[in-house]
């Protein structure tokens, strides 16, 4: 009777980890700004993220669970997100932020500290797919802005040799900083 009941428990839990993982969208796509459903004042992202024009997003979600976005002006200035961890991403020319980002249901809730200033940002998407939403508080000592820019799905992204901004094939395993003898503890030679 025992094992039986471990053996549901344990079916259980690997249903409730299937129903959480299915409830993840997946925002990958080219994504156009719907200007009349989108409410926002300038920078629409934390400190200027995207620059003036943010009337476009490529979206792409890695392997390992990272979503990565990128304006269609700033492709230098792309940040990323993986949930459960805390990465650096652009909030300006030259000044980054600390931000840790979580699945919460079908949303991913993005939040980081800078200085005096504060963001949260919550990307969620429709049922049907074609549209994505994302919600930004930032705050700062001059007070909290809230936008909300609304986004319908475009095109395919396509192989990134057709985007408009830069794009490289990287390769899997890069050496550290150093070479090879950096990594063995040597000096380089």
């Amino acid at each position: 009777m025992q094992g039986g009941r471990y053996v549901w428990s344990v079916a259980g839990v690997l249903l409730v980890a299937g129903l959480a993982s299915a409830q993840r969208p997946d925002f990958s796509g080219m994504w156009t700004l719907d200007r009349g459903a989108s409410d926002f004042t300038a920078p629409a992202f934390s400190g200027g993220r995207g620059g003036d024009d943010i009337g476009r997003l490529f979206i792409t979600h890695a392997a390992n669970g990272t979503v990565i976005v990128g304006a269609e002006t700033n492709g230098l200035k792309a940040w990323s997100y993986t949930p459960g961890r805390e990465l650096t991403i652009p909030v300006g020319r030259d000044t980054t932020m600390r931000a840790a980002s979580r699945w919460v249901g079908g949303r991913l809730v993005a939040e980081g500290t800078q200085g005096g200033m504060t963001m949260r940002e919550v990307m969620s998407l429709s049922p049907d797919g074609g549209t994505l939403t994302i919600e930004v508080t930032t705050g700062t000592p001059a007070g909290e802005t809230r936008n909300r820019l609304v986004y319908r799905a475009d095109r395919p992204v396509g192989a990134c040799e057709t985007w408009a901004m830069p794009c490289k094939e990287f390769p899997q395993d890069v050496p550290p900083a150093g070479g090879a003898d950096a990594a063995r503890g040597g000096a380089p030679r």
